[in-house]
């Protein structure tokens, strides 16, 4: 019998983690159904995924809760802050005619305030920060990893515009 069929095997450590992500998954989305807890489930994701990731030993529920809850009040924060500063910028750019010169400034902080916003969450997973040093060190990360950040806001741009299609 190959290595592969082995219990320690590539073909059972790999359906474990494929199993692993799909109870991730479940409970990202279970987590996510009222829109004010969606900072705490996707902080807790990706907790898990990087331990997963980094062959550390732990459960994926166990973990995953025990991050959400540590997490849970400055991840409410931040969604909160940012659905505000989203809405704010989408009611300015309904209020400003098209021909105003502060109309692509609009999409200018939109695109700071994602790319903020995609590195807000792991870094709230992986390190314990004031509020607005999260803040802080987000926006240095996404300015000092600008190529990384490009290529984010480009696939969050493509998966939005899926959905739409969809």
């Amino acid at each position: 019998m190959s290595d592969f069929f082995k219990f320690d095997g590539k073909f059972f450590k790999y359906g474990t983690l494929l199993g692993d992500l799909m109870i991730l998954t479940l409970l990202w989305t279970l987590t996510s159904l009222p829109l004010i807890t969606l900072g705490a489930s996707t902080t807790a994701m990706y907790y898990v995924t990087t331990r997963q990731l980094s062959n550390r030993e732990g459960y994926v529920s166990r973990d995953y809760f025990r991050s959400f809850k540590e997490n849970f009040l400055q991840a409410t924060g931040v969604t909160v802050l940012f659905a505000v500063v989203f809405a704010v910028l989408r009611i300015n750019l309904y209020i400003l005619p098209g021909n105003s010169p502060l109309f692509p400034i609009q999409f200018v902080l939109i695109a700071v305030a994602v790319a903020v916003l995609v590195f807000v969450f792991p870094v709230l997973s992986r390190f314990k920060l004031k509020f607005f040093e999260l803040l802080r060190t987000s926006f240095f990360l996404a300015i000092r990893h600008f190529p990384t950040t490009i290529t984010c806001l480009v696939l969050l741009f493509a998966a939005y515009l899926l959905v739409l299609r969809w």
